[in-house]
């Protein structure tokens, strides 16, 4: 068999399989939303997890912990300090801000009369340091534990708990969307399974035939597979189409919630390397449904003869 006639084969058996869906559009309609809707909740979390990626990326830079030197630290104990900070591989940025800076910000932001009440320079040098980005929650708690023993530091604040339930949030989404993908991954499969088993059903006297007339198992197969591919590719479409619809309807209400705290969610669709991975996806399950029924019943076919 030469190439051209090979793919004149494929090619004849995509558009009688088009035209068969399109012989029953109520029918290839129902499906269609069928299979949209069984992705499109997937797939719309896989988008709400990229597009929180930005907040969390800015929360992660946000943490820091402060450092109290005691009242009587020297600046010898604040340089000791600074050196063993700046050794620490586990911290990004280090800043110093001496009583003196401390106090000149005081008098900025209260009124004069009430700092010059004050008998002295009440406050203590203190260091503002940054882990590294990438740290996670639990480590920060331990970064946190070291600072605090450091010489002559009398105290440190650090406030991650609300990061830590963002970030267990978005875990917790994260196996969610990895249980939905698989379970209506499933669903997909079955329900293309079972789409190509009753086409099958309605066409089995005309196999049988081609079958007894000595047509090979993959002649039979073809029209059906392209069938499931055709299928795939209209649900997967439609179901994109629902994602953009959900997002363009969901934006403004989650823009309001987070807007009062100075969160914005950086929202974006696919890519077109997404687009691509989700047709050749959705394509994949539904071939696999349609192969896995028209093999049953080929092997049913073998079994009576």
């Amino acid at each position: 068999m030469s190439i051209i006639h090979y793919v004149s084969l494929h090619v004849e058996s995509a558009r009688t399989a088009l035209k068969q869906l399109l012989r029953q559009p109520v029918g290839t309609l129902l499906t269609l939303l069928m299979l949209a809707v069984a992705m499109t909740l997937p797939l719309f979390m896989y988008l709400g997890i990229q597009s929180g990626q930005s907040v969390l990326g800015k929360l992660n830079e946000s943490p820091q912990i402060t450092l109290y030197m005691e009242t009587d630290a020297s600046k010898a104990d604040s340089d000791a300090v600074r050196n063993l900070l700046e050794r620490d591989a586990r911290l990004n940025k280090i800043r110093f801000i001496s009583k003196q800076e401390g106090l000149e910000e005081l008098q900025s932001n209260l009124d004069q009369n009430l700092v010059s009440m004050l008998d002295g320079n009440p406050l203590p040098d203190a260091f503002i340091v940054t882990p590294d980005p990438a740290t996670p929650p639990a480590q920060m708690q331990v970064i946190y534990q070291d600072m605090v023993k450091l010489p002559m530091v009398e105290s440190a604040t650090m406030d991650t708990e609300w990061v830590q339930t963002l970030y267990q949030i978005n875990e917790f989404i994260r196996k969610i969307l990895w249980f939905l993908s698989l379970t209506l991954g499933m669903a997909f499969v079955l329900v293309a399974h079972n789409t190509i088993r009753l086409q099958i059903l309605s066409r089995k006297e005309e196999i049988e035939i081609t079958k007894l007339l000595g047509a090979p198992a993959s002649f039979i197969r073809r029209p059906f597979l392209y069938q499931a591919m055709w299928q795939s590719i209209f649900s997967a479409a439609v179901s994109l189409g629902l994602c953009g619809w959900l997002l363009s309807a969901v934006r403004p209400l989650v823009d309001a919630i987070f807007k009062p705290y100075g969160l914005n969610i950086g929202w974006r669709f696919f890519h077109f390397s997404e687009v691509s991975l989700v047709f050749g996806f959705v394509i994949a399950l539904g071939v696999f449904g349609a192969w896995l029924a028209t093999t049953q019943h080929l092997l049913g076919f073998r079994a009576k003869k």
